[in-house]
């Protein structure tokens, strides 16, 4: 049974810090050096002073620390930086923001998640972590005993119960309201109605969710449970208040739920090395199929390759240094049905059946991820890479399916957009939701 809670969550003071714009920031895994230096210069109260350690090395080991963040957390609690709410609620917000020159709404809604270990299919992973990131969101959260940033899940609810509780409370006025910039708009509202909260959390007793951006604080929020059973002398049985974490939940069919694809770059690779990846696609793949017209850019090879039926499994390529970008579709006589349920995914197909038999124990060294097309073009022009493959994203009518099978897909398969801002709302891990 899934325990989906309201808690007292601490907010921005904006007596105390002015613009709530300029206090929230994206996840920590977004933060590059740059923006972490903007964001620090927008306000000092801004929760990357908090969210991000010493330096923003995610996947080394002790790579950050966290000895400021104790006290400065502490300190903006004494000041009055943040304010902590009166009674226990859940935290809806709607994300307003424009994609492809078009407008788009998607709603959430945050609270504390029971812990559960992955076999109890209360809580559904989609793929594996790196140790190092796991071990530095654990650090952070033994220096500060809170979470800054929720993990953004998916649910079910095709009958969009839940659907007319949000319309209800989204009918009153935002307790917040801001525009981190000009393309984004970001508004929350309390469900403080003990009425209203009953039915949330009856709701999910009975609907697993999916993990679709959080992985490592999921995991790190297990760690950290554990660590604290063991130093308590207490064992887990249930999930009391210092056994949840912080969850945003939206449903799987909201129309502002978009899911883009990671594609993948190679380069380094020796003669024969790339010689042999170009081998093994066309033991698999046809070029051009049914005469499609040759394309100039990433974008004309990107439009094929998603007008392409998921049957088609079809996959763009740029590159190698003189060849021109064309379009590959499985042949009909390769079964992939026949690779398992994960073969769904051309990024799958792609990663597990052309790059991991041709370079082997060399894959995490020689092919990047990148979602952005245009970039991925770049560097096949440049020659700072070699080939790059244009992938569709991983269908979400099937997600659900493969996924509560138990299945994990391949690294970056998928990249939930935009990623959930940091800074809303904070929760303290004080044993007292």
């Amino acid at each position: 049974m899934v325990v989906f809670r309201p808690f007292r969550g601490w907010k921005y003071n904006p007596d105390v810090v002015g613009d709530l714009a300029k206090v929230v920031s994206p996840p920590y895994d977004l933060i590059t050096p740059e923006l972490q230096e903007s964001l620090l210069k927008r306000s000092p109260y801004n929760v990357v002073h908090l969210e991000a350690g010493e330096n923003l090395d995610w996947n080394a080991p002790g790579g950050n620390t966290y000895r400021n963040t104790t006290d400065l957390f502490e300190e903006w609690l004494r000041r009055g930086v943040l304010r902590r709410e009166q009674e226990p609620c859940f935290y809806l917000s709607q994300h307003i923001f424009r994609f492809q020159g078009e407008s788009k709404s998607r709603i959430g809604i945050t609270g504390c998640i029971g812990l559960a270990e992955y076999d109890s299919q209360e809580v559904f992973p989609h793929e594996f972590t790196e140790e190092p990131a796991v071990l530095d969101r654990v650090a952070l959260m033994e220096a500060c005993n809170a979470n800054f940033s929720p993990i953004m899940s998916l649910y079910w609810d095709p009958a969009k119960y839940l659907t007319r509780i949000f319309e209800e409370v989204m009918s009153t006025v935002p307790v917040i309201q801001v525009r981190p910039d000009e393309d984004q708009e970001l508004s929350l509202w309390l469900v403080s109605s003990p009425e209203q909260q009953t039915r949330v959390r009856q709701f999910f007793n009975d609907t697993p969710v999916f993990l679709a951006d959080g992985h490592h604080r999921y995991e790190a929020a297990l760690r950290f449970q554990a660590k604290r059973a063991k130093a308590g002398g207490y064992e887990i049985v249930s999930p009391e208040e210092h056994d949840s974490v912080m969850m945003t939940l939206i449903e799987f069919n909201d129309p502002g739920l978009l899911v883009l694809p990671y594609h993948r770059v190679v380069g380094g690779l020796t003669g024969e090395l790339l010689a042999q990846l170009q081998d093994r696609l066309l033991q698999l793949f046809d070029v051009n199929p049914g005469g499609l017209p040759p394309v100039d850019t990433a974008k004309d090879l990107l439009e094929q390759v998603v007008g392409q039926t998921n049957d088609a499994k079809a996959v763009g390529v740029l590159g190698p240094s003189g060849e021109s970008p064309r379009l590959l579709s499985l042949k009909q006589e390769v079964n992939w049905q026949a690779w398992g349920p994960l073969a769904v995914s051309e990024a799958w197909i792609l990663e597990e059946q052309v790059l991991k038999p041709v370079l082997g124990d060399l894959l995490p060294d020689r092919v990047t991820y990148i979602h952005d097309h245009v970039q991925a073009m770049a560097q096949v022009i440049s020659m700072d890479s070699q080939m790059a493959f244009l992938v569709k994203p991983f269908p979400m009518d099937q997600f659900y399916d493969v996924v509560s099978q138990g299945q994990r897909l391949p690294r970056k398969s998928t990249f939930f957009y935009p990623k959930l801002p940091t800074g809303l709302v904070i929760n303290q891990l004080d044993g007292s939701l």
